[in-house]
C-alpha cells in the first residue's frame, strides 16, 4: 500500500502523531527565525524544516557515518510521500528521554535498534500502524491520477528535522547518507545553532523564493498549563486571588478551543464530499437550476 501526500499543518502532525501513541506533543508554526520567539513555546524537542528542494547547491556539511554517531535516530526515506512524516518521527524518537512515545514507536525503537539508516527506513516503510495513521489525513480523491516522475519546473518540497543531541545539533534529512552535525551548544542553548542553519539553507535560494514552513515540536500546551495551574493550586491560589492563575485559566481555555478547531479541521480533511457533490449537481438539474446557476456563474467572472 502506497503513502498518500498530507498537508503540512500543526494539527494534521498533532493528530497524526496522537494516533500512533505519542502522549502530551503538539506542533507550533514558527513565524520569525528568533530565539526569543521560540523561547516563548519551550519546551522544544526539535524543528521541522519544509522548503522547496532542488539537486543543486549541496550542503556544505557533509553528513556522518551513522555509526559515529550511533545514540542518533537516524533513517534514510525509502518511500515517497513520507518526508513529512518521517522528519516528525525522527525528531520525536531522538527526543525518546523527554517524549512518552508511546507502545508502537517504542517497540519500533527496539526492533530497529541495530538497523543501519537504510534498513530503519525500510522498516519505517513497513509499518502499518504508522502508515494508516498517516494516509488516515489524504484528501478523498475522486480521480486517481497516474503519477508520473517529477519534472524541472515542478514545486517539490521537502521537510528534515534539526535536533539536540549529545551537545551537537544535528539535522535529520532522509535524503541524506546520515545525519549533518551542525555544531555544538552549552547549557541548552542549542536554538540558536539550529536557526543558524536553517538560515544559512534559506541563504541559498533567490530572494524572491519565499516558500519555507518551520513548526517546532513541542510540549503540549495544555498540559504545560494545566501543570502550572496545579502547582498554583497546590500553594494555596487561585482566580479570585492570583492574577497568575487567572492568565493561566485563560491561557487554557484558548488552547483548547484551538485544539477543538484543528479536530474539526481534520474531520473536514477527512470526509468524503464527493458524494454530496454529486447528489448536489443532480438534484439541480433535475429541478433545472444547475444551467440558470452555471451562467450566473460564468456571468459573475466575467463581470
Amino acid at each position: 500500500m502506497e503513502w498518500t501526500t498530507i498537508e503540512s499543518d500543526p494539527g494534521v502532525f498533532t493528530e497524526l502523531v496522537s494516533a500512533i501513541g505519542v502522549s502530551d506533543v503538539s506542533f507550533e508554526e514558527v513565524y520569525a527565525l528568533d530565539v526569543a520567539e521560540l523561547t516563548r513555546i519551550e519546551p522544544i524537542y526539535g524543528l521541522i524544516f519544509l522548503f522547496k528542494y532542488t539537486s543543486e547547491s549541496p550542503d556544505e556539511h557533509p553528513a556522518i557515518a551513522q555509526q559515529d554517531v550511533s545514540d542518533v535516530f537516524f533513517a534514510r526515506q525509502i518511500i515517497q510521500n513520507a518526508c513529512a512524516t518521517q522528519a516528525v518521527l525522527s525528531v520525536l524518537l531522538n527526543a525518546r528521554e523527554d517524549v512518552q512515545l508511546g507502545e508502537t514507536l517504542n517497540n519500533f525503537l527496539d526492533f530497529t535498534a541495530e538497523f543501519d539508516a537504510d534498513m530503519k527506513g525500510v522498516a519505517l516503510s513497513n509499518s502499518d500502524i504508522i502508515r494508516d495513521a498517516h494516509n488516515s489525513f489524504a484528501r478523498p480523491e475522486p480521480i486517481m491520477l497516474q503519477s508520473r516522475p517529477a519534472r524541472e519546473d515542478d514545486d517539490v518540497f521537502h521537510f528534515v528535522g534539526f535536533v539536540p543531541r549529545g551537545g551537537h545539533v544535528f539535522e535529520l534529512d532522509g535524503l541524506r547518507a546520515g545525519p549533518i552535525n551542525h555544531g555544538a551548544f552549552e547549557n541548552g542553548a542549542w536554538l540558536q545553532v539550529a536557526i543558524s542553519a536553517i538560515q544559512s539553507k534559506i541563504a541559498k535560494y533567490s530572494s524572491n523564493e519565499i516558500k519555507f514552513n518551520l513548526m517546532a515540536v513541542t510540549k503540549d500546551r495544555a498540559a504545560v498549563l494545566r501543570e502550572r495551574l496545579v502547582k498554583l493550586h497546590e500553594a494555596g491560589l487561585d482566580a479570585s486571588s492570583s492574577a497568575e492563575v487567572l492568565d493561566a485559566e485563560s491561557l487554557l481555555e484558548i488552547e483548547e478551543s484551538r485544539r477543538q478547531r484543528w479536530r474539526d479541521e481534520n474531520i473536514r480533511r477527512k470526509h468524503n464530499y464527493i458524494p454530496f457533490m454529486f447528489q448536489l449537481l443532480k438534484e439541480m438539474a433535475t429541478k433545472q437550476q444547475l444551467l440558470p446557476a452555471l451562467s450566473a456563474a460564468k456571468d459573475s467572472r466575467n463581470s
